[in-house]
């Protein structure tokens, strides 16, 4: 190998360290297509979930915290959102979304799956770790 060739590879290896590094660590509240767009160009080596509710939705309630839970378990290789689809009803359109809770899983801008109705934890987990791996 060339020095230039290492070098390149050692540019990478920054560049995934970094990126590793302002991975949110927080569930992000996505307001509109946009956003969602900037967080996908931003991390194109991550999927996005999103879980679209409403705050008057019982079943949105009941999904709540196992979204959370697994958000704190799995921050470093997924990237959580949410989106509130009473008042930010784009991307819920956009996903052609009828029902909520909704899961979108978004790989570079593109549904790659997508569930409708409440997934109980182990599900969910099994389903997250399917696509790290």
């Amino acid at each position: 190998m060339t020095d230039d060739e290492l070098e390149k590879i050692r540019q990478r290896k920054v560049e995934m360290l970094l990126k590793q590094q302002s991975m949110p660590n927080e569930i992000i509240k996505l307001h509109d297509i946009n956003e969602l767009n900037k967080l996908t160009k931003d991390f194109p080596d991550k999927i996005v979930i999103i879980d679209l509710w409403a705050v008057w939705c019982g079943p949105c309630k009941i999904f709540a915290p196992i979204f959370e839970k697994l958000q704190k378990e799995y921050s470093n290789d997924f990237i959580f959102a949410k989106v509130n689809v009473d008042e930010n009803p784009s991307i819920a359109q956009y996903f052609g979304v009828t029902a909520i809770p909704t899961t979108l899983f978004i790989n570079n801008g593109k549904l790659v799956r997508k569930f409708v109705g409440v997934l109980n934890y182990d599900t969910l987990k099994q389903i997250l770790e399917k696509l790290k791996s």
